[in-house]
């Protein structure tokens, strides 16, 4: 039986490796560990930080052999023996797992520490895997103090929260005995991320960091707080005493210091906590566990379900994807891979072009509203003259779009029609203005391509000969990423290599197939009357 949570009861974290391919037969979601190193009522805060080592590996065999698995270790046991009676988890227990093998009675016990477990969930005795069959890496990361602090504090992005930073504030938990701060990046400080347009919004990182530790420990007090600046509340809070570094923001936390001294407050004391190394090799991922690794895992996959649905001029059929993004961000060279893989293809750039034909509607309306300067002899219109005209007057420009846009729409729509007919299930409606344009309104989906705004400039500057100025203003004239983003069901980014934009493609293609096959499928199956 496969359920959200599961709590694993562990006598021996050496074999932590072992189970863990067991455990995902039964769990999908989140896992709790429960590890109760002592066998005496009181523990000494002292104590403590001796387990730091093993709770850390047992995190880090976690990234290693489930990493779509929330791991959380309950440290009340840890610290306080007497508390694993009645610990009270964040999420409901759907079964236990225990690696060794317990009675009824036993079994029953157990079941009764917990306040949120059902008395009447299932329970499995875990057979670890073969030795052979699992390479057990290490994570050193030797304790080289005993201390503990009546008050902590550590400072991050906290994007996604991963492994990685499940160490980072396993160790601030584990030397605190009264208060722990945290204190996350807010989005002001975010912009040279990679993909920070994909980070998480502030509130909901803080969410989640202040659950995961009230769930590991809720013997004491816990501060989550935004940050506007690199170094927070711990550049002058006289109660701060130990700072939790990563290897990364040690040289950060030295300069801490020196705020400190200049505010006439104590210095703190460091706890350096090395990068983890996630196993790959590969030129575009960092080799390191990483919230940047992370969001650029979700190219190319759904970022939020897709909720349009089309007005009946279009039916539901064909299944209407709109590819849009700023200039120069690879639209055409995402909907060409999507081409060979067999959709249809609509670019709405094109499609401009017809409506401004000579003889067409549209020219002789453009011509009388804007002059007959804008027309060629031959009767087409000279955009480079009707630009003029628009590009630096909003009203110009809304009398342009009021009169462009109904037009493109109406050809758009012809064009979807006669794809269907022709057999296309999928069609891309590739158009920089889908979203201004209102467009989104005949799509069942969005799909949006972002590229960091410097790369942008500099593909403006060698396509279109372009001086940096007008590459600029270009840019600064159309909706910015994060804007594209919050519109966005699927994101996809060709700043990076072919064959990485090439996976991107081929996941969300996958996606986009195996839902239209399955409500292809549904449909066919309700109208024989044989579902």
């Amino acid at each position: 039986m496969m359920v959200k949570t599961g709590l694993l009861i562990l006598t021996n974290p050496a074999k932590i490796a072992n189970l863990l391919p067991s455990v995902l037969k039964h769990v999908n979601n989140t896992l709790y560990i429960h590890w109760n190193p002592h066998n005496k009522v009181e523990v000494k805060p002292a104590e403590w930080p001796n387990h730091i080592q093993t709770v850390n590996q047992i995190y880090y065999q976690a990234s290693v052999h489930c990493q779509n698995l929330d791991v959380r270790i309950l440290l009340s046991a840890i610290k306080n023996p007497t508390s694993s009676i009645f610990i009270d988890t964040y999420r409901k227990i759907e079964i236990l797992l225990f690696d060794k093998h317990y009675n009824e009675i036993e079994l029953q016990t157990w079941k009764r520490k917990f306040k949120n477990v059902d008395l009447k969930c299932s329970t499995v005795t875990l057979p670890p895997a073969a030795e052979s069959q699992i390479k057990c890496k290490s994570f050193d990361l030797p304790v080289t103090s005993n201390k503990v602090y009546d008050y902590v504090v550590l400072g991050g992005t906290f994007d996604r929260l991963h492994d990685g930073h499940k160490i980072l504030l396993n160790e601030g938990v584990l030397r605190c005995k009264r208060k722990f701060t945290v204190g996350v990046t807010d989005t002001n400080m975010l912009l040279s991320k990679k993909l920070w347009e994909l980070i998480q919004p502030c509130e909901e990182r803080i969410n989640n960091v202040r659950h995961f530790l009230e769930d590991i420990d809720s013997s004491i007090a816990y501060d989550v707080l935004p940050i506007q600046d690199p170094f927070g509340p711990t550049k002058d809070e006289p109660n701060f005493q130990m700072l939790v570094a990563s290897a990364e923001t040690i040289s950060r936390a030295k300069t801490i210091n020196d705020l400190r001294i200049l505010n006439n407050v104590r210095t703190l004391e460091f706890v350096t906590v090395p990068l983890i190394s996630n196993g790959l090799s590969t030129d575009e991922e960092e080799d390191k566990i990483s919230s940047s690794n992370i969001r650029m895992r979700l190219l190319g996959s759904r970022l939020k379900p897709p909720t349009n649905q089309k007005p009946i001029c279009l039916t539901q059929k064909p299944y209407v994807v709109g590819l849009t993004g700023g200039i120069s961000s690879g639209k055409s060279s995402v909907s060409k891979r999507f081409k060979e893989l067999g959709a249809g293809h609509i670019d709405c750039d094109k499609i401009a072009h017809e409506v401004y034909s000579p003889g067409t509607k549209l020219n002789a309306q453009l011509i009388e509203t804007f002059g007959p300067e804008i027309a060629l002899e031959n009767g087409e219109i000279n955009r480079r003259a009707l630009g003029s005209i628009v590009f630096n007057d909003k009203a110009q420009l809304e009398k342009l779009n009021n009169l462009v846009w109904p037009a493109m729409a109406e050809v758009c729509v012809a064009k979807v029609r006669k794809l269907h007919e022709e057999g296309f299930k999928v069609v891309i409606v590739e158009a920089a203005v889908l979203l201004k344009a209102g467009w989104d309104r005949f799509c069942n989906e969005i799909w949006v391509c972002i590229i960091p705004p410097e790369e942008a400039i500099k593909r403006l500057i060698e396509r279109n000969n372009l001086s940096e100025e007008d590459a600029r203003s270009r840019l600064s004239s159309q909706p910015s990423n994060s804007e594209y983003v919050k519109a966005a069901n699927i994101v996809f980014s060709t700043f990076w290599s072919t064959n990485f934009t090439q996976k991107q493609v081929e996941i969300a293609w996958k996606i986009i197939q195996d839902e239209v096959l399955t409500l292809t499928s549904s449909q066919s199956c309700h109208a024989s009357g044989s579902c």
